[in-house]
């Protein structure tokens, strides 16, 4: 069972609890002591664009995350393993599905309209969605470059920030056999506390229906369609309910549909060999994810190898070559789980539970209540199928040379190929086909794409140290980059029955089809300087021009420099040997200044397309004719600037026991690429122009400690925090905001604005302030009810008892008037992970969690769970405690105050009734459906055992471990959802915290095996 705090204000308890983990170096003698792991930290090299430099050399802002913290992961790609172990890196993921995409940030991403994305570099040359593809056994390394004298040097495409991957590779010596498995059993984390007692479902039901002028339709259902003219049939209609219903049984259809066990299973073995010219490695992984629901499931295959070799003194080749085959059934996000959660608990006496289950009761529930629109799901997963297959082959190859003793020469490049098809197919069990049998029928869709990108980089590296104390890194390059993709797509209907599915469509319709193809590219020229005096000065320039085809002439290229420079305080004189050194032994201020640019956005925005229509003539159609599209193409638009300035401050204490690294940061974005809506008279609808700014600020924190270290025990300590806080600075045209719409009116719907002098994910919607109860109103001589002034109008019509009551909103202060009004922000204050490691002898045991603290999130599924159709259920919160209009005696409704007041004691606390009035307006975006989505996930709990060396020994095996981890553990948090971690709902940074019908998060407990031969 997941454990669930609710708390108000959740900053009080969350903070606190990291900083106490963290606040601990135990024992005179371990303080004192030589740390030679922690010196050596200090010497970690960190890969940057085109290069390496020692952490101790760094001038730029790095976060990074090393082949060990990885391993420690169980995960089926780098993503999962990533999450919360960088500052200023957040990544959610879209739900719980096998195959689920991510949102990835940076310091809260360059853009609003577009694509947050960071740049993946691997090995040097790009991979897009780089950590869903690479096996996350092969990584070596993980750098996230974030200040801009990391990211400038990739100029155009680092201004949403850069993940540098490096991948593993041979090592000199003996070979080395590597063995990984685990095998993990996925249970539902939690359930939605959903209406369960039958006799108060039913009752719920014949409410809604008599309110609804539907009470034949549900004793269809309920009563063994009784005539609503019968005797009694009002008057008794609560007793044959607690007669019939008092002793049922109710179907749970999460338990049915969600309730059971994935099972997920990972091989990994890998080959490192290698003398002193020549290194290999091999690996391959095979994973495979069975989701909580049928027909749900991710399988993955990926082979690598790699291949280094020195040819002659001074000449050095590498070889490194990717294949993955991936396949995801289901469509990777589930965005049903309302039609889980609608479901009818019983049958009535219409059907058995047996077929409630097994049969598709769709058609007979919507004949009886048109709004019925959740179809059977056991049936629905079944009857309709979804797949996705990737491929992705990638080829990397380079040559370097050393000449006159400091230069270096290196060309390399990369050739890569995705190709991709999609399908889906429904039969004749699905709604498709049970909604329209004759145009639509059986049904499916087919769409194949393949991009293939090329990459050429050549660099000239200068390496000098003058008089011992003058250290000079000079780097210029070039680079082409070239990429083309092409795809179709075919959507097929009126498949006969039976029939082959998509393995035959000659005897379908084709419905529509489309075809098309794209290509652009890159020339670019970069350089940088590294100048150390001392290993106290630092400094580092950098420059680059990018030339991008997605530009017109004139407009195409950019030019992104930038500075950095470092002081290392712990080196001077006046530092060393004084009794500051014995506690800070290492002190260092960096700060930094840059430009980096964005193309992101599709090709070829410069031109106008022209397309051809058909034209009329003597009322004769058939006519070819060529017009304009609706879009004006802009050959002005040009390059969106990040500039950013980071200030950072690196510190360590007692011999490096502590480390601790700060940083303050401000990114301005302008002249950003937005779709700007044009005026009617122009003959457009809308252009793409550089319009707009906006800024990014905020702080990071990543603390390391060695909390007690003894011969045989050790703990230490790893926390990281992000605070950043977005703002608009200006938009298009003058306007002061724009809007983003979410949803729809049954899925749940709000907007989000973007507006100017205010941070990014406001939502906007309805104040709601309850209901309308006896106490607002006064009863008149006929039974009519009036409002009490003072008493807030609705916007339309006349309130009754029971009515969803909401703020006013004129200036009078009377009336609700529907003005869109701020209910909530998505994006948190702060972010961030804490993981505590110990090991006694061969035991170690590991605890990773993450927060994120101060973000709303708007439950869209809890609006689409409120009643709007007959049959669907309800959550228990609402079906308990809803405003009661009908009379159980009477079986009617009643308007008379006395009356309703004793059928509601409690109305203050009531939710609103089942009028039709309320069935409008819970479709509104409204503040009831705002939460606070502040959690504290214990995601991961590892304890392991490693063999000792006697018994390895005898085995013939160097390494032996065994581990035992549970994923997703418990989450401390009052949001009443499935899980407060969801991602931004249309994928960009403006609609951040919107949750409707996620799949659902699993908790799995996983059994691994690490063996190294």
């Amino acid at each position: 069972m997941s454990l669930i705090v609710k708390h108000k204000n959740i900053k009080r308890i969350v903070f606190p609890a990291f900083m106490l983990s963290t606040s601990f170096v135990w024992g005179q003698k371990a303080v004192n002591d030589t740390v030679k792991n922690g010196i050596k930290d200090i010497e970690e090299v960190v890969v940057i664009g085109y290069g390496k430099v020692k952490k101790s050399d760094l001038t730029g802002s790095v976060s990074s995350v090393s082949a060990k913290d990885l391993a420690a992961t169980p995960a089926m790609n780098a993503l999962q393993a990533l999450q919360g172990r960088a500052a200023g890196l957040n990544i959610v993921t879209a739900g719980g599905a096998p195959g689920a995409s991510a949102n990835v940030t940076i310091r809260g991403g360059s853009s609003i309209t577009q694509s947050s994305d960071p740049l993946y570099i691997v090995d040097g040359f790009q991979l897009d969605n780089a950590l869903n593809v690479i096996n996350p056994n092969d990584i070596e390394s993980i750098d996230v470059l974030k200040g801009a004298s990391a990211i400038a040097i990739y100029g155009a495409r680092g201004s949403n920030g850069i993940i540098v991957i490096k991948t593993k590779s041979g090592k000199k010596g003996r070979t080395v056999v590597n063995y990984n498995t685990f095998m993990s059993f996925d249970m539902l984390s939690k359930k939605l506390d959903m209406l369960s007692n039958p006799e108060q479902y039913v009752k719920y039901q014949y409410e809604l229906g008599v309110l609804q002028s539907k009470p034949s339709a549900w004793s269809n259902v309920f009563d063994n369609n009784l005539g609503t003219d019968s005797p009694g049939f009002y008057s008794g209609a609560y007793q044959r309910i607690a007669n019939r219903y008092g002793s049922a049984s109710a179907l749970d259809w999460q338990e049915k549909m969600l309730g059971g066990t994935g099972l997920t299973q990972n091989h990994n073995v890998n080959v490192s060999a290698g003398n002193d010219k020549t290194q290999a490695f091999i690996s391959y992984n095979y994973n495979k994810q069975e989701g909580l629901l049928q027909n749900y499931s991710e399988t993955r295959n990926s082979l690598r190898a790699n291949i280094t070799s020195e040819l002659y003194k001074g000449v050095r080749v590498d070889f490194n070559t990717m294949f993955t085959n991936n396949s995801v059934n289901g469509g990777g996000a589930y965005s049903g789980m309302k039609k889980i959660l609608l479901q009818p608990i019983t049958g009535g006496t219409l059907f058995t539970q047996d077929q409630l289950f097994n049969t598709q009761t769709f058609p007979d529930f919507s004949a009886l209540d048109s709004g019925f629109d959740t179809e059977n799901p056991f049936i629905e997963t079944q009857a309709s199928t979804s797949n996705k297959r990737t491929r992705t082959f990638v080829a990397n190859a380079g040559i370097e040379f050393d000449f006159l003793k400091n230069f270096t020469w290196r060309t390399a490049g990369q050739y890569s190929w995705t190709n991709s098809k999609s399908t889906s197919f429904s039969d004749q069990n699905s709604r498709a086909f049970l909604t329209d049998p004759i145009n639509t029928g059986i049904n499916g869709n087919i769409a194949n794409a393949e991009t293939f990108r090329y990459q050429i980089t050549n660099t000239l590296n200068y390496n000098k140290t003058f008089g011992e104390k003058h250290k000079v890194n000079a780097l210029i390059g070039n680079e082409i980059w070239y990429e083309e993709s092409e795809g179709s797509s075919m959507r097929l209907t009126k498949f006969p029955y039976p029939n082959f599915g998509l393995d035959d469509i000659a005897n379908a319709t084709v419905a529509d089809k489309n075809t098309d193809r794209s290509s652009n590219s890159l020339l670019s020229y970069f350089a940088r300087v590294n100048y150390n005096y001392d290993n106290r000065y630092l400094i580092t320039g950098t420059i680059r021009a990018d030339g991008s085809s997605k530009f017109a002439e004139g407009s195409r290229w950019g030019y992104f420099p930038s500075v950095a420079g470092a002081w290392r305080v712990s080196q001077e004189n006046f530092w060393q040997g004084h009794k500051i050194d014995k506690i800070v032994n290492d002190f260092k201020l960096r700060i930094e200044y840059g430009v980096t640019g964005n193309n992101g956005v599709a090709n070829n925005l410069w031109r106008t397309n022209v397309l051809l229509t058909d034209y009329p003539m003597n009322n004769t159609q058939g006519y070819p004719a060529y017009v304009t599209s609706t879009n004006w193409g802009n050959r002005d638009l040009q390059w969106e600037e990040l500039r950013t300035t980071n200030i950072g401050v690196d510190l360590a204490f007692f011999k490096n026991r502590i480390k601790l690294t700060s940083e303050w940061y401000n990114n301005n974005v302008s002249k950003m690429l937005f779709e700007s809506v044009l005026p009617v008279s122009s003959g457009y609808s809308r252009q793409y122009q550089n319009i707009g700014s906006m800024r990014n600020r905020g702080m990071e924190f990543t603390l390391n400690t060695v909390n007690l270290r003894s011969e045989n025990f050790r703990w230490t300590t790893d926390l990281n925090i992000s605070f950043n806080k977005s703002k608009v600075l200006s938009l298009e045209n003058g306007q002061l905001n724009k809007t983003f719409s979410v949803g729809g009116s049954r899925t749940g719907m709000v907007t989000y604005y973007a507006t100017v002098g205010e941070e990014l994910g406001d939502m906007y919607g309805y104040i709601y302030q309850g209901v309308y109860t006896t106490d607002d109103f006064t009863q008149n001589p006929d039974g009519s009810l009036t409002l009490k002034p003072g008493v807030v109008k609705p916007s339309t019509g006349a309130p009754k008892p029971g009515d969803m009551k909401f703020a006013a909103d004129n200036e009078a202060g009377d009336q609700f008037t529907r003005k869109m009004q701020k209910i909530g922000n998505g994006t948190p204050d702060f972010i961030g992970g804490i993981s505590n490691n110990f090991s006694y002898k061969g035991f170690d045991l590991a605890v990773f969690m993450k927060f994120s603290v101060g973000n709303d999130i708007y439950n869209a599924t809890k609006q689409s769970l409120s009643p709007y159709a007959m049959f669907q259920n309800v959550p228990s919160e609402f079906g308990n405690n809803y405003y009661h209009l009908i009379d159980p005696n009477t079986g009617q409704a009643t308007t008379n105050l006395i009356r309703l007041k004793e059928l509601n004691p409690d109305e203050n606390s009531r939710l609103w009734s089942l009028s039709n009035a309320n069935t409008v307006n819970i479709a509104y975006p409204s503040s009831y459906y705002v939460e606070d989505g502040s959690y504290l996930r214990i995601s991961q709990v590892t304890l392991g055992y490693s063999f000792p060396k006697e018994f390895l020994n005898k085995v013939m095996l160097s390494n032996a471990r065994i581990y035992f981890t549970v994923n997703n553990l418990a989450t401390i948090t009052g949001y009443s959802g499935y899980d407060p971690e969801v991602t931004a709902a249309s994928g960009v940074t403006v609609t951040p915290g919107y949750d409707s019908s996620t799949y659902p998060r699993s908790r799995s407990y996983v059994l691994g095996l690490n063996l190294t031969f």
